[in-house]
């Protein structure tokens, strides 16, 4: 009888050891499992995490901050994405040239957008939540008393057609209604009367011919037959520019050194060669009055300076802070362009 109840106990000792054995291995190939998973994650999430930093963190950061209003990288490409849109310099044919320049140019007038929405209160200009819808509606082509469904819909094809944010569409609208109020104020503030000039100037792209050119205007030959041998036709104008009455206006760069040669010179007196960039320029003052009287393209010229004077002058009165780095413009427009 003994033995017979040894055996039933070997038995259950034998099976708890299989058991035990079996746990043992289910848990091993648990913990090989959990750790090749958590291998996996780990690396998962530093793969993420590194995407994250190079691709997704820099898309946040402010390149631009004009007083409180603030613009990210990825901001900036959108609206890289709406000029490229709007603008054939920017679009599919545009120039090496034209594309290179297109990040500097978008966050130049994004900058001039936060100019106006920041401190056209200054003028006395504003431009009420009404005045924004009734602009989008315009666009749109849409009646005064539209059914505010209809408005609805055709507001979200505009900021779906622009790529924008609803908060950047809107902004860009109220920036541009403003800029127009201001233009507006300016152009009732012009006076009637400016100094004026009028002269005629020659374009030559080689240093050789604008002092072979020099020479014989100086001589006494027309400015028509040496500019038609020696000048160019370019970007800044034909060879021959021949301008009729001008006020002096806002120009940034450097034609502006022509237009002050114009407002030094005495009538007839004809300049050394001026240089900008590439270009060489022989330029003659033909007449000059102190007080001549403007004609509208006057005034609005008048008006476009005074504008322009009035944005550069919010550099010394507003915060303007760009962080705009070369990596950041290369970053945005291999984006743009992809």
């Amino acid at each position: 009888m003994a033995k017979s109840k040894a055996q039933p106990a070997r038995a259950d000792v034998a099976r708890r050891r299989h058991t035990a054995k079996a746990d043992a291995e289910r848990w091993n190939r648990i913990l090989l499992v959990g750790g090749v998973a958590a291998v996996v994650l780990i690396a998962v999430g530093v793969i993420a995490f590194g995407w994250y930093q190079t691709q997704i963190k820099p898309l946040s950061k402010t390149v631009l901050q004009v007083g409180s209003t603030k613009y990210s990288l990825s901001h900036v490409e959108r609206r890289m994405r709406l000029l490229r849109q709007q603008d054939p310099t920017y679009g599919d044919q545009a120039t090496t040239n034209s594309l290179l320049a297109l990040p500097d140019v978008t966050v130049n007038l994004l900058e001039r957008e936060a100019k106006l929405l920041e401190a056209a209160a200054e003028l006395n200009i504003t431009v009420t939540d009404e005045e924004v819808a009734a602009e989008i509606g315009d666009r749109g082509s849409l009646a005064a008393d539209v059914e505010p469904a209809v408005y609805a819909a055709e507001f979200r094809t505009q900021v779906e057609d622009s790529g924008l944010k609803e908060s950047e569409y809107v902004k860009m609208v109220r920036a541009y209604l403003l800029g127009n109020k201001a233009s507006d104020y300016f152009h009732f503030l012009a006076p009637q009367s400016e100094p004026q000039v009028k002269g005629q100037y020659i374009v030559f792209d080689d240093p050789t011919k604008a002092d072979q050119g020099l020479q014989r205007v100086r001589a006494g030959e027309a400015f028509d037959p040496v500019a038609t041998e020696l000048g160019i036709g370019s970007d800044i104008g034909t060879a021959l520019n021949q301008q009729d009455w001008i006020p002096r206006t806002y120009t940034d760069g450097n034609p502006d050194k022509i237009q002050a040669y114009f407002f030094g010179a005495q009538p007839e007196q004809i300049s050394d060669v001026i240089t900008f960039g590439s270009y060489y320029v022989v330029a003659q003052l033909l007449e000059r009055e102190d007080n001549r009287a403007l004609d509208d393209q006057g005034r609005q010229r008048v008006a476009s300076r005074e504008f322009e004077k009035w944005i550069e002058s919010l550099n010394a009165t507003l915060t303007v802070k760009r962080d705009f780095s070369t990596s950041d413009s290369d970053r945005a427009l291999t984006d743009v362009l992809k």
